[in-house]
């Protein structure tokens, strides 16, 4: 069900506005909610309402579970019983330092308007446990002059290993792995090295000064990261590590050019 919320973040992200292509607009699921009252062969067990990704505040979240609640009544009115209701997923996570939302708060939020309606309900927070767990880490690979206050960092991830800087204009922040210290912190425009303008992973970054071969961990890289990644300009997928309990190992190993080529004729 689209209830025509507005979710307030990325326009590439909202999905419950009536200008999204997501879900059926309220008076047609209202339509068909009474169609199939009446036909007993079609047997409706949820309402799913998600009105958009990285959502900062509660408001849009909580209206759309009222309107939920509110279908949900029309529902039983017309004899349906529901085995549960879909509330979405859209809690955001803090990329730059910013209060958001908690896991408490967001509950408590959509709690207050489906609790009357006794149902089980179901929420996707997948960026909420994805999104803190990945950490891309890339290495400088060349540092060339912008102006006189800043240069370009080029590092050897972009926009193939994390599209959403790219996309949707997204901040991540970018620390140095091993930062020098006492080193002066200078302005950084930090790049990938795809042959794209927008392959830019930071702009104007203030951080310690970097040379070739440091690495830079580029954080709350797990949602959106690994599943947006592409093979544009030939470039094999990176690796993947997994971190558990004070121990690595590999879960997916770097691609090949055989790996990219093997499903090409005549490869």
């Amino acid at each position: 069900m689209n209830p025509d919320i507005d979710a307030n973040s990325h326009p590439h992200i909202s999905t419950g506005l009536k200008i999204n292509k997501f879900g059926l607009p309220l008076d047609t699921a209202r339509e068909l909610l009474r169609t199939m009252g009446a036909r007993r062969a079609l047997k409706l067990v949820a309402i799913h309402v998600h009105v958009g990704s990285q959502i900062t505040t509660l408001d849009p979240l909580r209206r759309a579970a009222a309107c939920l609640a509110d279908l949900a009544a029309e529902v039983k009115r017309v004899g349906i019983d529901l085995e549960y209701l879909d509330l979405g997923g859209g809690l955001g996570i803090s990329y730059d330092g910013r209060d958001v939302p908690s896991p408490d708060a967001y509950a408590a939020a959509l709690l207050g308007e489906v609790r009357g309606t006794g149902l089980p309900i179901v929420v996707e927070p997948g960026r909420t446990i994805a999104g803190p767990a990945g950490v891309l880490v890339a290495r400088v690979i060349d540092i060339k002059p912008r102006d006189a206050a800043s240069d370009f960092v080029v590092i050897d991830a972009g926009m193939t290993e994390l599209m959403r800087p790219a996309l949707y204009d997204a901040f991540h922040r970018i620390e140095p792995v091993r930062p020098r210290g006492g080193a002066a912190e200078r302005q950084y425009e930090v790049v990938g090295p795809v042959c794209e303008s927008s392959d830019v992973v930071g702009r104007d970054r203030r951080l310690p000064r970097l040379e070739v071969g440091d690495l830079v961990a580029i954080r709350d890289a797990g949602a959106y990261g690994s599943a947006m990644a592409s093979n544009y300009n030939r470039r094999p997928l990176a690796p993947e590590v997994l971190v558990d309990e004070g121990r690595w190992r590999v879960i997916r190993r770097r691609q090949t050019i055989d790996d990219m080529l093997a499903l090409e004729a005549d490869s």
